[in-house]
């Protein structure tokens, strides 16, 4: 793919989420492994991030974004 050829609007945000899930697990995972975070506090970020996308009326964005934060933990628990 070279760089005239048009992205989806749908690729380009598929994207844009893998590039943010890649570099914030990749951050949070040095900070717990050096000692700056434990896994707790990690636990505790994220429950922080779910309850604030469970406030309001629900809608396609905010489902999104509490399945991307449960991911994420996961993906720092494995």
């Amino acid at each position: 793919m070279d760089e005239e050829t048009p992205i989806s609007p749908e690729a380009e945000r598929a994207g844009m989420l893998a590039a943010l899930h890649a570099i914030i697990v990749g951050t949070l995972s040095t900070l717990k492994r050096k000692g700056v975070l434990t896994g707790e506090e990690l636990d505790q970020l994220f429950e922080a991030g779910l309850i604030t996308f469970e406030r309001g009326d629900q809608d396609e964005v905010k489902q999104a974004a509490r399945l991307t934060l449960e991911i994420l933990a996961r993906s720092l628990r494995g």
